[in-house]
């Protein structure tokens, strides 16, 4: 197709990331899917076969710059229209078994930090590193999947670790925004809704397919006037 774009997506071979893969490629662009245990993409595996080139699957852990970095070097020629930043954790599994280490009067530190390295370092070294491939393509977007926990006006969640990382990010996506828009680069913050994944903590309502088909709406629709906004998958904006 004659505008064909490259998507590079974090957290790839699972949950959301596995779903904005598969919904991606089926509208026919490629995808650099990125995710930390390459060998653990037994449906990743199935996709490549279907969509052969379309699909490059990549590893990279969020948590380490120095594998960012070298992800960065292995696709330097590359042009990226659109990065995903999805990879995430809401700190330890399962999560009701570990909620208390989020709660004040038994925070645990070490669960705050790595929340903190995953949800919030993680994302903003991959706009450092991967600015010059965004500045050569087309749509030139930063996403980054964000929740309603980190808005201070709308939720109360309680998990200090995962509610702090989600505000911090954020506010880096509304400083990106007025930083990067000299280069015409845009930026969003994206609640997925409560999705039915891996991660979540129970009761979520909401399918993936769902939830992806509305994100990739609003990612579409970025532009200069919205950038640096914090929305829900369905479009709807989210207080900060």
């Amino acid at each position: 197709m004659s505008d064909q774009k490259n998507y590079l997506v974090t957290g790839a071979n699972r949950g959301l990331g596995l779903e904005f893969t598969k919904q991606i490629l089926g509208v026919g662009h490629n995808v650099y899917a990125a995710c930390r245990n390459i060998t653990d993409i037994d449906e990743l595996q199935l996709l490549s076969e279907e969509h052969q080139e379309k699909l490059i699957v990549v590893k990279l852990d969020i948590n380490n710059h120095d594998s960012i970095l070298e992800l960065n070097e292995l696709l330097k020629d590359i042009v990226i229209d659109v990065m995903i930043n999805n990879a995430g954790t809401i700190g330890p599994l399962p999560y009701f078994e570990n909620t208390h280490k989020q709660h004040f009067g038994s925070i645990d530190y070490d669960v705050w930090s790595d929340v903190l390295k995953t949800n919030l370092y993680g994302p903003v070294k991959m706009a450092e590193t991967f600015l010059e491939q965004i500045k050569k393509g087309h749509d030139k977007k930063m996403i980054f999947i964000s929740s309603v926990v980190g808005s201070i006006a709308d939720d109360h969640q309680r998990a200090f670790a995962y509610a702090t990382s989600k505000t911090a990010l954020n506010k880096s996506v509304a400083l990106l925004a007025d930083i990067l828009k000299d280069q015409e680069i845009k930026v969003l913050a994206m609640c997925p809704g409560y999705v039915k994944t891996r991660m979540n903590g129970g009761g979520a309502n909401l399918e993936p397919e769902e939830s992806i088909a509305g994100m990739l709406k609003q990612i579409e629709r970025l532009d200069h006037e919205s950038s640096g906004t914090f929305v829900r998958y369905n479009g709807e904006k989210i207080n900060w």
